[in-house]
């Protein structure tokens, strides 16, 4: 957790950040990007402060996406396929798991490497102890991966070509059409 401190100084409005422990070194370019955006806004000491959401005065989702959706410097982008695993077809933590892998932000022994919280030699991957494991590999390249996706394809009367990469992997596996319902639901679980 950040403990945020700011001021003026002079004219210009000071962000500062105080951390509760030691970043790893990828936290610390995630800070120095925060901080980036951060510098970029600040209060106007010649507009006075005001609180505005809705014409009533109260809070509402769609009148804070109107307005955040009519702020032109901001560049925001929403990847579609990342949103889609929400559908609450399987189990939160499996829905999380998804979500984390389409982001690249799974903790597989790679990443753990690259974070310095294993040695880089053990990041073998756990399934074949044959190639690094990274999130494309672990889930979609590795051989005992990519036998469990094609049986469970083979099950539901589907084949699958073979990719090498999970987004891909997950935007072909959404884009299978299904006469019934009930197949379309386990093939998306």
């Amino acid at each position: 957790d950040a403990l945020p401190i700011c001021w003026f100084e002079g004219d210009t409005w000071r962000w500062v950040l105080s951390w509760q422990r030691v970043l790893t070194p990828e936290e610390s370019r995630d800070e120095a990007q925060l901080h980036n955006r951060l510098q970029q806004h600040f209060p106007r000491r010649s507009v006075r402060d005001s609180i505005t959401w809705g014409q009533n005065g109260s809070f509402s989702v769609k009148n804070l996406y109107s307005k955040a959706a009519n702020i032109q410097d901001t560049e925001v982008s929403v990847d579609r396929l990342v949103c889609a695993v929400w559908q609450k077809l399987a189990p939160p933590k499996v829905e999380l798991m998804v979500w984390l892998a389409l982001l690249g932000k799974l903790n597989t022994k790679e990443r753990l490497a690259r974070k310095g919280m294993i040695q880089a030699e053990l990041n073998t991957c756990t399934l074949c102890n044959n190639h690094s494991e990274d999130i494309n590999h672990l889930l979609v390249m590795c051989r005992v991966s990519w036998k469990l996706w094609t049986s469970i394809a083979a099950d539901l009367g589907q084949a699958l070509e073979p990719i090498n990469d999970i987004k891909r992997l997950y935007a072909n596996w959404l884009s299978r059409r299904f006469y019934s319902r009930i197949t379309r639901k386990l093939w998306l679980t």
